[in-house]
């Protein structure tokens, strides 16, 4: 679904996530519902300033307006999305894109791979697949940060570790000298950690987002241990500014991010060059 019109969105809360890092629970003002698949993202910004593109990290719910987007602060949009407080307003266009491949996932076991911030856009997709577990077989959840203390919705990441319905394997690059932590982290890299899921490879529908380095070295991992590379998808947000395909700055060989995107299956996107996949 494709809107070129802006909507005003109220903030309801703000929700620390990491230092530099805040989840934004906002309302849409026009509309009594807000309908999106998870992995599509909102363009948001403020008058007088360009735009950014931002992956919803809730789920959407039937007949509510309510969306959370999480967010670095890391431009001029986010810093001062940053400075937003309850019951002020900003500026979104969206829904946008191709999300993650849900109807695909029926049936089959399912890998869900985040790295970093990256774990934000898997968030909704994890919460589809919980709400509708009947649906799919294995669900494994694997997310790596460089220390804990870079790892966002820990309160979450504490739930999903005791929930039966999901298997949960964190890491971090760097462990850091800190009282015992609930969480169960190992030292290791994303990669290192994707060994004896107890998955079946040729019929899992994988999802990995985070920084591509990591999701290089992630879908290499993947494939050799037996994956199907058709059957990995990649979040490559990066360079979007329209949101529609016509200001080209999101493009990767013959692909717009915006508009194919964000979501590829990493067998249609690593033959392009300008992608470090």
């Amino acid at each position: 679904m494709e809107n070129v019109d802006y909507k005003t969105a109220r903030l309801m809360e703000v929700l620390p996530e990491t230092p530099d890092v805040n989840t934004y629970l906002f309302a849409l003002e026009e509309e009594p519902e807000f309908a999106f698949s998870p992995g599509q993202f909102n363009m948001i910004g403020l008058p007088g300033v360009e735009e950014a593109p931002i992956s919803m990290s809730s789920l959407a719910a039937p007949r509510s307006n309510l969306f959370s987007h999480t967010i670095r602060r890391v431009g001029n949009v986010t810093t001062l999305v940053a400075a937003l407080r309850t019951g002020q307003k900003t500026m979104i266009r969206g829904p946008f894109g191709r999300g993650w491949p849900v109807e695909e996932m029926e049936g089959r076991d399912v890998l869900l791979i985040g790295g970093g911030i990256g774990l934000a856009p898997l968030k909704s997709l994890l919460l589809h697949c919980l709400a509708d577990r009947e649906k799919v077989r294995n669900l494994v959840l694997v997310y790596g940060a460089r220390t804990q203390s870079n790892m966002i919705f820990q309160k979450d990441l504490m739930l999903w570790q005791k929930e039966q319905d999901v298997r949960t394997l964190y890491c971090v690059d760097r462990a850091e000298d800190r009282t015992e932590s609930p969480l169960e982290i190992r030292e290791a890299l994303v990669p290192q950690c994707l060994e004896e899921l107890g998955l079946e490879e040729t019929n899992t529908v994988t999802c990995v987002c985070g920084p591509e380095v990591m999701m290089r070295f992630v879908a290499r991992k993947l494939i050799r241990e037996g994956y199907l590379s058709n059957r990995i998808y990649l979040g490559m947000e990066r360079r979007m500014r329209c949101g529609m395909a016509h200001c080209g700055h999101c493009q990767i060989g013959a692909k717009f991010v915006c508009r194919d995107g964000p979501v590829f299956s990493y067998a249609d996107i690593a033959r392009f060059a300008d992608v470090i996949l």
